[in-house]
């Protein structure tokens, strides 16, 4: 019986232990909070006026209505790659999993985003923004790209990146490039 015990209570222990990432990564804090939260994170990031990043955290359950909650982080345009992933998984790690509440008083001008970009308006906010929308499966994330006011919102230009800072970063910002070449040629 002491034998049983010892096997079980090394395994347990072993099973899931915290685990710090290294620097430059979040995947052990992302499989943590997916753990915790018993759901997949997302974050969104807009790239407005070619000026600024503005990326946002998510409140959300399957089923539910996607909702940006907390304050923007804001980014100048050209912050590195490793910084710009950084941010986002902060924000991932911010993930509020549960229902949001009901929103039927909120007005467009309360949007964050909207309020953290400088725009003259709501309307000007997403006519001169493109939205990013990360989120993760398992522990990869999904980096989907687009403008925020299109033709078809089902286009899209996607990407696939582990969660390492510096090459999420670089593929939030081949997706978007990727989204202008698909206006371009007069598709969203």
């Amino acid at each position: 019986m002491d034998m049983l015990r010892r096997i079980f209570s090394r395994s347990a222990s072993s099973v899931d232990p915290v685990v710090d990432d290294l620097p430059g990564s979040s995947l052990h804090a992302i499989k943590q909070k997916r753990i915790a939260t018993g759901c997949e994170l997302m974050a969104h990031i807009y790239r407005y006026a070619e000026s600024r990043f503005i990326v946002t955290s998510i409140m959300w359950v399957p089923g539910s209505v996607i909702v940006e909650t907390g304050e923007p982080s804001i980014l100048p345009i050209d912050v590195s790659d490793a910084d710009l992933g950084r941010t986002v998984c902060k924000h991932l790690l911010q993930h509020e999993a549960r229902e949001p509440p009901n929103l039927r008083d909120h007005k467009l001008t309360d949007w964050a985003a909207y309020r953290a970009s400088g725009a003259t308006s709501a309307s000007s906010f997403e006519n001169r923004s493109w939205r990013v929308t990360v989120e993760t499966t398992n522990l990869v994330l999904n980096v989907e790209a687009a403008p925020v006011r299109s033709l078809d919102a089902g286009i899209s230009a996607k990407g696939v990146v582990s969660p390492l800072h510096e090459e999420l970063g670089a593929t939030i910002r081949r997706a978007l490039s990727a989204a202008e070449a698909i206006r371009l040629a007069g598709l969203v």
